[in-house]
């Protein structure tokens, strides 16, 4: 009878790892196909795992990775991880390739935002709530708290396009950036689409065609651009707790939309004029229209060139550098109506803050022994939260705020109503600054003044007293948020306040 003998170490991993797990941590040391060798061994009950990973060389064995991985990190993620090192790093240590230069890299990464932090040496790179950070020959990656991910110590030589692909990699694993773009493809009926899973953020899928050739029979896209919207409706129709937004080419033609959970803040996409000249940045002539994050972290060199630039103020305030076009934007005018908490899992928690959610960690569900459950460990963190005018239960598109909390400053993202053209409304993207121990409002120097920046002003006034009244309720004992909550969640009759 044939006996399967694979030639690749994957299987060989995989075993190896479940067997270190099955054996309380124990030191397991493993010979792979291929000549790899894997060390492991755990060094107290429910602590990191530390991993040794060897290639074959002409002068034998030679270490290319030791690695400390979070017990809370799933099995099969661990696995994949150390297969992808495997495969993408060379075997033979080499000192003058192992540090590739950090622009190079951000250049290649195809997963997540780079940035630098002041102060740090390395390149760090945001994706949803894991952060990486790459120094020399080492990549680490942490999930919302420290102490939850993991750790890469390279051999090297590591060029730029290897380091590229095994962060990306590890990023996806850890924060199972293909579960939402699985499910999507799913409910979708065959036809020329494809499902991508979203580039900037773990909780966001992307829906484009399988083919975006040019027609010359239809050159502003517009069948495209309707087949887009009749798949959307029917996604709409079957998930309502999924939330849609349209990318609009310059020509005004759908070529996407993008797919978040509404009980995710995810960062909107906008539209950006980028230069990708040879000849560098201010080649004229040479630029694409792409989407990126409203919240983009500033890198030199992945700058956007020759385009109306999105503004930051001294106090890193967002403007957008022109009205975009939205279908489905809402005109709301100011009138008395006030801000409410969309139904969402936080509670009151201490500091200037209000809204919190619990920490969690990753453990067996002794029900289902294959199974990983949340379990909270007793502390909590601010939580992002996301209201809307109390004026109905709808949704409200451009209306809706999200509240991220930074200390006793919030930052609070809005799209004001900036008119019509041609019909279509046109919404502009703002941060403001809501200062809780002064009780300030803080708007960004380049709105214009007239009616755009009384509308950031008055919106201004109406967050903070959402929040001032959220603090009063903690102040009289609540535990859980009521009076701000829209009367359709706190089970009132519309129109009656709390």
């Amino acid at each position: 009878m044939y006996e399967f003998e694979p030639v690749s170490p994957t299987y060989g991993i995989s075993e190896a790892v479940v067997a270190h797990r099955l054996r309380g941590g124990a030191r397991l040391r493993a010979d792979l196909p291929g000549g790899y060798r894997l060390t492991l061994r755990t060094r107290e009950l429910g602590g990191p795992v530390q991993a040794a990973l060897a290639a074959p060389s002409p002068t034998g064995p030679a270490r290319i990775c030791t690695a400390r991985i979070s017990a809370h990190i799933p099995t099969p993620a661990v696995s994949r991880i150390l297969d992808t090192v495997t495969r993408y790093a060379p075997a033979l240590p080499d000192a003058r390739d192992a540090q590739p230069p950090r622009e190079t890299v951000a250049r290649l990464l195809t997963t997540g935002a780079p940035f630098r932090q002041p102060g740090e040496p390395g390149l760090f790179v945001q994706f949803g709530p894991a952060q990486a950070w790459l120094d020399g020959r080492r990549l680490s990656v942490t999930l919302g708290a420290p102490g939850n991910g993991l750790s890469l110590i390279l051999g090297g030589p590591w060029d730029a396009p290897s380091t590229a692909r095994l962060t990306a990699v590890v990023l996806r694993e850890l924060t199972a950036a293909e579960e939402l773009a699985g499910h999507v493809a799913s409910l979708l009926t065959p036809g020329p689409w494809q499902v991508l899973s979203d580039q900037w953020h773990p909780d966001a899928a992307l829906v484009l065609p399988s083919s975006p050739r040019w027609d010359p029979e239809d050159p502003l896209g517009r069948r495209v651009s309707r087949a887009l919207r009749e798949l959307q409706h029917g996604l709409r129709a079957d998930r309502p707790d999924w939330d849609f937004q349209e990318l609009i080419s310059a020509e005004g033609s759908a070529v996407a939309f993008r797919i978040t959970p509404r009980d995710r803040v995810v960062p909107r996409l906008v539209r950006r004029v980028v230069g990708d000249g040879a000849f560098g940045s201010g080649e004229l002539g040479n630029t694409r229209t792409t989407f990126l994050p409203t919240d983009l972290p500033a890198f030199p060199c992945m700058e956007p060139d020759l385009m109306p630039r999105a503004v930051t103020s001294p106090k890193g305030l967002y403007v957008a550098p022109e009205p975009e076009r939205d279908m489905y934007g809402v005109k709301l005018e100011l009138g008395g109506w006030r801000y409410v908490l969309d139904a969402q899992a936080v509670f009151y928690g201490p500091g200037w803050y209000p809204f919190h959610q619990h920490v969690t960690r990753r453990e067996k569900d002794p029900t289902a022994p294959l199974n990983d459950r949340l379990v909270p460990t007793g502390q909590t963190v601010p939580a992002a939260v996301r209201i809307s005018p109390d004026v109905e239960n709808r949704s409200w598109r451009n209306e809706y705020v999200q509240l991220t909390p930074v200390d006793h400053r919030v930052e609070a993202r809005l799209q004001l109503y900036a008119g019509d053209e041609q019909g279509c409304p046109l919404v502009r993207t703002i941060t403001l600054q809501i200062d809780l121990g002064a009780r300030r409002v803080t708007l960004p120097d380049q709105i214009p003044a007239g009616p755009l920046r009384h509308q950031a002003a008055v919106k201004g006034e109406r967050i903070l007293a959402l929040l001032a009244a959220a603090l009063q309720e903690r102040g009289h004992g609540a535990s859980e948020p009521r009076a701000v909550l829209g009367p359709w969640h706190r089970g009132d009759p519309p129109g009656t306040d709390a």
